[in-house]
């Protein structure tokens, strides 16, 4: 409630950059950012994942193993301008693909709110919280979300974390 008319409610700007391979956390963002009104930004790899499963499996446990830094095609446009960044990839080793490591690396995300929101199939969060903010250490982070199962149930978790921030 406005006290005076003089007043004007603070709207905070959320950006979600999402990482994702077979599209499952592209739907996810999307249908994120269409009910709470975020940016989008796709963290796409300069060089791609192959997209037979096991040679990508293999490639990711590689970059586990050497602590690789895949590059990315492009960085977000105006990053300044954002509050929050709502980082959402897949879980891959029980911990984020190293491109989002990578991602949080090149960006300046000081004083920022980062809330991370993972997809998987069955292996939980894994270290993907300890990963993230041992290379980002100036932003604030929300614990990361886990969002399986029913759509809408993970959207109405992500949106309240937003509006929380």
């Amino acid at each position: 409630m406005l006290l005076y008319e003089s007043e004007v409610p603070i709207m905070k700007k959320t950006l979600i950059a999402y990482f994702t391979r077979t599209g499952i956390t592209k739907k996810l963002a999307e249908y994120t950012a269409k009910q709470t009104g975020a940016d989008l930004f796709a963290i796409e790899p300069v060089k791609e994942y192959s997209s037979s499963y096991l040679i990508c499996v293999g490639q990711a446990k590689l970059e586990n193993l050497q602590n690789a830094r895949p590059a990315i095609k492009a960085k977000p446009q105006n990053l300044q301008d954002y509050d929050t960044i709502v980082v959402m990839f897949p879980i891959w080793w029980f911990t984020c693909p190293n491109i989002i490591l990578t991602f949080l690396e090149e960006n300046d995300l000081s004083g920022k709110t980062v809330i991370p929101v993972c997809t998987y199939g069955s292996s939980g969060k894994g270290s993907s919280e300890k990963a993230m903010t041992a290379v980002c250490k100036d932003a604030t982070f929300k614990p990361c979300i886990e969002a399986t199962g029913l759509k809408d149930k993970a959207v109405a978790a992500i949106a309240a974390v937003i509006e929380e921030a």
